[in-house]
């Protein structure tokens, strides 16, 4: 197998990458960033990265020990496909079923003798793990799994991931689907409270708020965003009541509070917007 495509435990060399960045003085919410800044990736794509969502290469691994000044091995044990399984371990697989071949993380356990009953099955192909239904499985030495996990967008999805918050679900679906034709990753939201949430799992390259949800302003979202770990994240305002003064003066005084872009007035002239974006990003 081509080294650069060897398959390495993604939550042992994130929880790795974390620890050397804490010993060279990066401070954590300067992590994501730092990992965008070396491997030229997008900020919510180093995310996941670090939180062992995304997988690793061989040559992202040499890229973050050279920038360390560290050898490989100071992150991945590039033997780990030599030694012995430990058992309980969570490795990255494939999980093979109903004909459709799908990546996961796979709590391998120890090799099962022969005969031995199992509903899940996993087998170690040209150093990666093959996860089978146990009567689906090909021949080979069997280890027992103990767990399958199978994590949304756990594919290696680099493009800029954009946020849309609008209470009307049409609004912000068609603004998501229209940007998602332009080249991002945008997902809708609907309400502030499941947006605040989302935020404490995932962050994103970039924000597009309407100004008023339900009885309550993107005010909270906003702030949200800028403690969060991506605080430069631009963040564009939306606005139906561009005649109010009332909230004319809550976005002017959240320009100048959290610099946020905007107000764009609706309904939304989706060109607008991608332009906008493409400009904060210098696309």
């Amino acid at each position: 197998m081509d080294n650069n495509h060897q398959k390495f435990d993604s939550q042992s060399i994130a929880n790795r990458v974390r620890e050397l960045f804490l010993h060279y003085g990066i401070g954590k919410r300067q992590h994501a960033r730092e990992l965008s800044r070396i491997l030229d990736l997008s900020f919510s794509h180093a995310h996941r990265k670090l939180k062992g969502q995304s997988p690793w290469t061989l040559e992202q691994i040499n890229s973050v020990a050279a920038a360390l000044g560290e050898t490989p091995a100071a992150i991945a044990d590039l033997s780990a496909e030599h030694e012995p399984t430990e058992p309980n371990m969570a490795r990255d697989a494939i999980f093979f079923v109903a004909g459709v071949a799908i990546p996961c993380v796979g709590h391998v356990s120890d090799e099962l003798p022969a005969g031995r009953p199992a509903e899940f099955v996993a087998l170690r192909v040209e150093g990666q793990w093959h996860i089978y239904r146990a009567d689906e499985a090909p021949a080979g030495p069997r280890y027992g799994v103990d767990l399958i996990e199978i994590r949304p967008g756990f594919g290696d999805d680099e493009r800029l991931s954009i946020a849309v918050l609008d209470d009307s679900h049409q609004a912000a679906d068609e603004l998501a689907k229209y940007l998602g034709g332009c080249g991002f990753n945008a997902v809708a939201f609907y309400d502030v409270d499941s947006f605040c949430q989302a935020l404490q799992q995932s962050l994103f390259d970039g924000y597009v708020v309407d100004w008023l949800i339900g009885e309550e302003t993107a005010d909270r979202c906003i702030a949200t965003i800028r403690a969060s770990d991506n605080p430069d994240a631009p963040v564009l305002v939306l606005t139906g009541e561009l005649g109010t003064d009332r909230r004319e003066s809550e976005i002017a005084q959240a320009m100048r509070e959290y610099d946020v872009l905007g107000p764009y007035e609706k309904p939304v002239r989706l060109h607008v917007i991608e332009a906008a974006l493409q400009r904060c990003f210098n696309l």
